[in-house]
């Protein structure tokens, strides 16, 4: 069985900084893979390069065995390639529901009314159901991270690639949201693989 995401030989630099030189990586259905690496390595390149808003010097990317190398952010986003980003980019003056919907139905492609029952659910697999109408802007970092999780979640991805979600977190707040994404990928059978962003001192 192929890879559910491949890089082919990506080569990536920017200036005199080489990000990958010919790097091959493989995820493979049902795994989940940790990126490690000081910050500066070059991780989040990486993502980017995953979902289109950043362009490869050279090589393929390929999902489900269709390569996606020239294909946009949305499409790739449609296609089952969901993200969260290390500073998390909520709607800071919509509420924490509505920030659910928008990345439902634009992000996903879904008709609005239609993704209320899974951006319902969402709020309670993330532990965000009590904040539901609370605007993004007044939440904890901790909150924040939760509902960026739930933000990705809610395009239905096949895969979800989470660009060092615990940053700035306490151990308690980290172990807490560790806890949370496993029970995600236990409880989601449509999440079967997660690529994961971790400092090297974590």
């Amino acid at each position: 069985m192929p890879p559910i995401l491949a890089f082919e030989k990506i080569c990536k630099r920017f200036g005199a900084v080489v990000v990958a030189d010919a790097l091959d990586l493989a995820l493979a259905e049902g795994e989940a893979l940790g990126i490690i690496g000081p910050n500066g390595a070059g991780k989040t390149t990486l993502f980017g390069i995953a979902t289109g808003t950043v362009a490869p010097d050279a090589g393929r990317v390929v999902f489900a065995g269709t390569d996606i190398t020239h294909l946009a952010p949305e499409r790739r986003c449609r296609m089952g390639i969901g993200r969260s980003f290390q500073i998390p980019q909520p709607f800071n003056g919509m509420t924490v529901f509505e920030n659910l919907v928008v990345a439902a139905a634009f992000g996903g492609g879904h008709r609005e009314r239609e993704v209320y029952p899974h951006c319902v659910e969402l709020l309670d697999q993330c532990g965000l159901a009590a904040k539901a109408n609370r605007l993004a802007g007044s939440l904890t970092l901790l909150d924040r991270k939760r509902l960026e999780l739930a933000r990705a979640l809610a395009t239905q991805p096949r895969v979800l690639l989470l660009d060092e979600v615990a940053g700035g977190l306490t151990e308690h707040e980290c172990a807490a949201l560790v806890d949370l994404i496993r029970n995600i990928r236990r409880a989601s059978p449509a999440v079967r693989e997660i690529y994961m962003g971790i400092p090297a001192d974590a």
